[in-house]
């Protein structure tokens, strides 16, 4: 398995695992009855930690949204060079440690750990535009 499938994987799997978190922590903070409604109202005992926890989610969301295409896109294309396996190495690590760090409420760690992942995105993408006939002039 290349690390770019690896990637695509492990950062589904983080996914998961942050709204099985997110679910869990409404549960026990908010009630059973309240995960059943209709979610209308405010979520009853959020809190701090509750809060990090549902931003933690949105940010994995939000860097899938960037991420995954162009890692779907390098291993259908079977592209795997030192910038590809570099990005996904990067992303793998960063988002591995970004979120305890991010639970925790470690501030200027967060987004220390954090940025590698965001510049693996580029990288991702010049990995396969080299790789890629005719994708440069």
């Amino acid at each position: 398995m290349t690390l770019e499938t690896l990637s695509i994987l492990i950062y589904g799997l983080l996914i998961f695992g942050a709204v099985v978190v997110q679910g869990t922590y409404a549960g026990l903070t908010a009630g059973l009855a309240f995960g059943f409604s209709n979610r209308e109202g405010v979520q009853p005992g959020m809190g701090a930690v509750g809060r990090r926890i549902d931003m933690t989610l949105a940010n994995l969301k939000e860097g899938a949204i960037m991420y995954m295409p162009l890692a779907l896109l390098a291993v259908s294309l079977g592209v795997s060079n030192e910038w590809t396996s570099g990005a996904a190495l990067l992303t793998i690590i960063s988002r591995l440690v970004y979120v305890p760090v991010f639970y925790l409420g470690i501030p200027v760690a967060r987004t220390l750990v954090w940025l590698p992942s965001f510049f693996a995105i580029p990288a991702l993408a010049i990995g396969i535009l080299v790789e890629v006939p005719g994708a440069l002039p």
